[in-house]
């Protein structure tokens, strides 16, 4: 197993003007290595980390529409505008490019406003803990290998549920980076695979709803189907560090494969 020893969704700048380099490394991909893709999360998660340099603030949410397939990219150039919002709170806009063509858009609000009281509402479920004997293995994923992004994590099934289309999954990156809003993203991307109907998918958006940070630990990913419709699905996950608190709230429309892969 190939485990990436820095966080590989880092992005730096290119030549101002709110532009981001991400050079594309085997971790941020899924699928075989004659026909690796860049990930969606890992786009978003760089995406993210190129809004909160341009920015200087901390993100809050972002929506990503998934445009054109990356098969074989060396490196996305991501450019990053303002479009709106205050001092405490901006919105932006942000366009990833595989050269000229555009693979990902996402719109994104950053910043905070201080003086109100935190309250959680959310209230994490009780499921058998990641080290427990009733936790699984997670099976096999269509698209992973030890050095791609599936190997980066270790995760365990807690609750699986596929008749009403619940599963609760525990996922911890197996280098021990922080439960930051980049890596956060790139775990709530595992919703295509939360049921054996959606392995082997394709998400057409995500939306990422970013609460806080976490030190390097199990996260679990609650994943709530809501349903199978004209050969997409919808739905959306909670995620919780193992303490209980609430780190992220996502949620994504895919298109269903004709053929469900089987482990």
């Amino acid at each position: 197993m190939s485990i990436a020893r820095f966080p590989f969704w880092r992005c730096a700048p290119e030549g101002g003007e709110g532009r981001y380099l991400f050079p594309i490394t085997r971790p941020a991909t899924v699928g075989p290595p004659e026909h690796p893709h860049v990930m969606g999360g890992a786009a978003l998660a760089a995406t993210i980390d190129a809004l909160e340099q341009e920015s200087g603030q901390p993100l809050l949410w972002a929506n990503t529409q998934f445009l054109s397939p990356t098969q074989g990219v060396d490196e996305l150039v991501i450019h990053c505008e303002p479009v709106g919002g205050g001092r405490s709170v901006s919105q932006w806009a942000a366009t990833a490019y595989a050269g000229e063509r555009p693979v990902h858009r996402v719109s994104a609000a950053l910043g905070a406003r201080p003086g109100d009281s935190d309250t959680q509402f959310a209230q994490m479920p009780d499921v058998p803990r990641p080290d427990d004997s009733h936790s699984q293995a997670k099976p096999s994923d269509p698209n992973g290998y030890d050095d791609n992004l599936v190997g980066q994590l270790e995760r365990r099934i807690a609750h699986e549920d596929n008749a009403r289309g619940h599963e609760a999954v525990w996922s911890r990156s197996a280098a021990g980076f922080a439960n930051d809003a980049g890596w956060l993203a790139l775990v709530s991307d595992f919703f295509l695979g939360a049921h054996p109907r959606t392995r082997g998918g394709s998400s057409l958006d995500a939306t990422f709803r970013f609460i806080r940070a976490a030190e390097p630990g199990w996260v679990l990913s609650v994943t709530e189907f809501a349903a199978f419709d004209r050969g997409v699905v919808h739905g959306s996950a909670r995620h919780f560090a193992e303490d209980g608190t609430l780190l992220a709230i996502s949620s994504q429309t895919g298109v269903l494969p004709h053929t469900p892969f089987v482990t």
